[in-house]
């Protein structure tokens, strides 16, 4: 490890909350050096694939990679380089961001729209397009916080005043002349974290930290002085200046809130109020504050100078790997990851700050590719698909995405089952559901019923207008054990190819086991295409597809 401190908002955290019981002091020097073994290959490339573009990999990598594991370094490679690595940035950072929420304090009817689905999306995915963006365009990562322009459709662009051209999600730029910050001159944003009169923007300066520098002050042990009136306007303000225990965190983060006066708003129900960014308002803070803009000591006039200083703060870089780090590998970080956490810092900074060059680092890492049954503290431990990542997988094998009255399924809780799928609706739930229960059961049961249907429906139509099936590529829906037994086995064995990544043996238990389930649903009604969807449901609800 180098000399100098690292991760200082980590190493506050766990100094405060760590006791004896679980502390990774417990770990030996003998159990720090001893070697992690590796998973196989094609679990890794499972594992790589969820991962950086949330579906399993497909025949023709599996195949490259059983002829030459060698072949895992290209494919990575690709894996960064598609598309569906800019939706997993998304989707891994909106459980940091917390943006897409279900409720904001402004609603669809005040802007004029009707499709009340388009509504949420847009405003809480602005700020992760933002991410998405800089991490496919390998741009540094810096620029999530100075960045001069935004990313925005055609919704945003109606609601608020953005240079917008042309159809879907695109760069583009407000024109009220708000200062140039990344995410935090969006209004999408702010939206999402509004404030009290009384909060004076603190909750904002708060949000800032935690997700910018991994430093959350309401975690931080306070011993608050219980005979303060807090009724009392007064001795409130009194207490914030000269009580030591508030003062320990209001000597900070009043000043960076300071800085978000330009999204005050005094009349929440007027859309013109709520889109337009305030240049006029930006002193109030002499007003509910009594003290200039700063970031720790270092004074500035505007949102750009926050952005500015954020981005050459070390805690910045540290912070966004500690959050990648954690993501991917499904846990909580430790001291005990102090030396990874260093090995991917430095990675990340001559990489030149781009989010490719950080996950490179992390995938890379043992840790990440470690069995998930060896005896290592800092090992990857087996993971469940989170509820974008059924999503998906599910869409990329079948085709089909569970949506609704224009809703996606999966992304909202209004009429959808986010939460009851595991994922988390940034209001009540705040993190991702990391072990199976009894609703996330429930809601992957339905998933794959209505999956399996579309996708048997959808071939079995392409087979009767003589066109290629997608999914059911070995029959045409007429085969039974009895007159074409062969075709059925190499069905079956592409269907765990594709669901499961893994290749099995024509004549291993796992075939004879479908081959049965098969003829049993088959004797019901004697339908050829439903025991194939009945088949299908069971592969795709069995456990090896939802942990991985």
């Amino acid at each position: 490890m180098v000399a100098h401190a690292l991760f200082p908002a980590l190493l506050l955290t766990l100094a405060c909350h760590t006791d004896a019981t679980d502390s990774p002091a417990d770990e030996t020097p003998e159990a720090k050096d001893t070697p992690i073994a590796p998973m196989d290959d094609l679990r890794l490339l499972s594992r790589m694939s969820l991962d950086l573009r949330g579906v399993r990999p497909s025949p023709e990598e599996i195949a490259r990679v059983e002829a030459d594991p060698a072949a895992l370094d290209e494919i990575l490679e690709e894996m960064l380089r598609d598309d569906r690595f800019g939706d997993q940035i998304r989707s891994m950072y909106g459980e940091v961001y917390l943006t897409e929420a279900d409720y904001f304090d402004v609603n669809a009817a005040q802007f004029g729209i009707d499709d009340n689905a388009s509504f949420l999306e847009a405003i809480g995915q602005e700020p992760l397009r933002i991410l998405d963006e800089v991490a496919q365009t390998d741009r540094p990562w810096t620029d999530i916080v100075t960045a001069d322009w935004t990313v925005a459709n055609e919704t945003l662009a109606f609601m608020f005043p953005i240079d917008h051209e042309g159809e879907g999600w695109q760069v583009a730029r407000y024109t009220d002349s708000r200062p140039a910050a990344g995410v935090l001159s969006t209004t999408g944003m702010w939206l999402r974290y509004t404030s009290t009169a009384s909060n004076a923007n603190r909750s904002r300066a708060n949000t800032v930290s935690r997700i910018m520098l991994c430093n959350d002050y309401l975690t931080r042990p306070i011993e608050f002085d219980r005979e303060v009136d807090l009724l009392d306007q007064g001795a409130v303000d009194d207490a914030l200046n000269n009580n030591a225990a508030c003062v320990n965190c209001h000597v900070s983060l009043d000043p960076m809130a300071a800085y978000f006066f330009g999204f005050w708003t005094f009349q929440q129900q007027s859309w013109v109020e709520v889109s337009t960014y305030h240049p006029e308002r930006e002193r109030l803070y002499n007003d509910y504050l009594g003290m200039s803009p700063a970031y720790y000591g270092q004074p500035g006039s505007s949102l750009a100078d926050l952005g500015r200083q954020i981005a050459s703060d070390p805690r910045f870089a540290e912070c966004a790997v500690e959050q990648m780090y954690g993501m991917l590998l499904r846990r909580d970080v430790t001291l005990a990851d102090m030396d990874p956490l260093t090995a991917h810092r430095e990675a990340f900074l001559e990489g030149g700050l781009t989010m490719r060059a950080l996950v490179r680092s992390i995938v890379q890492d043992p840790r990440y590719r470690a069995d998930t049954k060896a005896d290592a503290p800092t090992a990857q431990s087996t993971k469940m698909l989170s509820a974008d990542q059924l999503a998906s997988s599910i869409e990329g094998i079948t085709g089909f995405r569970w949506e609704y009255l224009g809703y996606d399924m999966l992304r909202n809780d209004l009429v959808g089952v986010r939460t009851l799928a595991g994922g988390a609706d940034g209001n009540t739930v705040t993190r991702n559901t990391t072990a199976p229960n009894t609703t996330i059961m429930l809601v992957h049961e339905r998933l794959s019923e209505a999956a399996a249907a579309f996708a048997v429906a959808r071939d079995m139509e392409a087979a009767g207008a003589g066109e290629p099936a997608e999914l059911f590529t070995q029959i045409d829906f007429t085969e039974t054990p009895a007159s074409d037994e062969a075709a059925m086995v190499a069905q079956l064995q592409d269907l765990h190819l594709r669901i499961f990544g893994q290749p099995v043996d024509a004549g291993g238990e796992e075939i004879a086991a479908n081959l049965a389930l098969w003829q049993t649903l088959y004797d019901i009604d004697q339908n050829i295409p439903a025991a194939w969807a009945g088949v299908t449901v069971a592969l795709l609800r069995d456990p090896d597809f939802l942990l991985y």
